[in-house]
């Protein structure tokens, strides 16, 4: 089945490996971003899965407008299928119809979580459940009709690298499920029903923690953000980044971002209601730590406060 893959980020370059792994379609161009800063001093780096088709020796093309000038390139392959994972822009019409059919992947239960940060959203709003949706690519982003759905749980202990995994090989399964539907002629479209809600590009400041907040959303804050942009806090003028930490449903005379205290497993520290146990950290300009490394290499003390502000800003 000749197809061209559109796509950009990790979700979409882990798909397309598996797609080439198990030869499930005959990829014959790849289209992503072009290349753009990146990371700590701001290098000029390819998206991943460019970098994974030129690695794989894939046809892989940049355009910075999917234009009608573009489209010329394109128009006259002879393709079945249109694949969009990750790409980040919307398709236009003269291109979807370049092709027999055309198909989106989507990490959440669409019409939920339409948008760009799927994963991040749906941990950060305290879900129990997301999953992967397969459908129809319209001109509206994330909106066309579904052929296949499949759930995935969220666990209390899921972090956005766990959730991530779990997603992409839901993904997998499903679309050789749809490839098969498509190759015995099988395949079907149902309109998205339920509430439309929106998960929009995460900003670097949604990291800030609140300690006012109870302990739970703190928490889903830190899973949530654990690859990017990491939660961050203040401690004594120092911008401390938090990757791991646990809930503790317990009251506390202490005020909000005050240290309760430490042991081996991490530093206690009330919010809102209830209490966060920081287990990974990283203090600015240092290395991750456990917690307790932390207390003993900073002299911490008991009723000290997490600032929620450097008290330079």
């Amino acid at each position: 089945m000749k197809t061209i893959y559109f796509g950009c980020d990790e979700f979409s370059q882990k798909i397309l490996e598996q797609i080439l792994k198990e030869n499930l379609l005959e990829i014959v161009m790849v289209i992503s971003a072009p290349d753009k800063p990146q990371k700590r001093g701001l290098k000029i780096l390819p998206t991943p899965v460019k970098k994974f088709a030129q690695e794989n020796n894939l046809k892989v093309l940049t355009p910075s407008s999917l234009d009608e000038e573009f489209y010329k390139k394109i128009k006259d392959k002879d393709i079945d299928l249109i694949l969009v994972v990750g790409y980040g822009k919307r398709i236009p019409p003269f291109f979807l119809n370049s092709a027999k059919l055309n198909l989106g992947i989507h990490p959440s239960l669409l019409p939920q979580y339409r948008g760009a940060a799927p994963i991040e959203r749906a941990l950060l709003e305290g879900e129990k459940e997301t999953g992967v949706t397969i459908f129809k690519l319209t001109e509206e982003i994330d909106a066309g009709p579904i052929a296949l759905q499949e759930k995935v749980r969220i666990d209390f202990e899921d972090d956005y690298f766990t959730l991530f995994s779990k997603l992409t090989l839901k993904a997998f399964k499903a679309l050789k499920e749809v490839v098969s539907f498509i190759k015995e002629d099988k395949i079907s479209f149902s309109p998205q029903k339920g509430k439309v809600s929106y998960a929009p590009k995460i900003r670097k400041e949604e990291a800030k923690i609140n300690w006012h907040l109870p302990a739970e959303r703190i928490y889903n804050l830190i899973r949530a953000f654990k690859k990017w942009p990491v939660a961050y806090t203040f401690y004594k003028k120092k911008r401390i980044r938090i990757f791991e930490a646990k809930v503790i449903e317990k009251d506390t005379e202490f005020l909000p971002s005050q240290i309760i205290g430490w042991d081996k497993e991490g530093i206690e520290v009330a919010t809102g209601k209830g209490i966060i146990k920081i287990k990974k950290l990283q203090p600015e300009g240092k290395r991750i730590m456990e917690g307790i490394s932390f207390v003993c290499g900073y002299r911490i003390m008991k009723g000290d406060k997490f600032e929620e502000r450097s008290p330079n800003a």
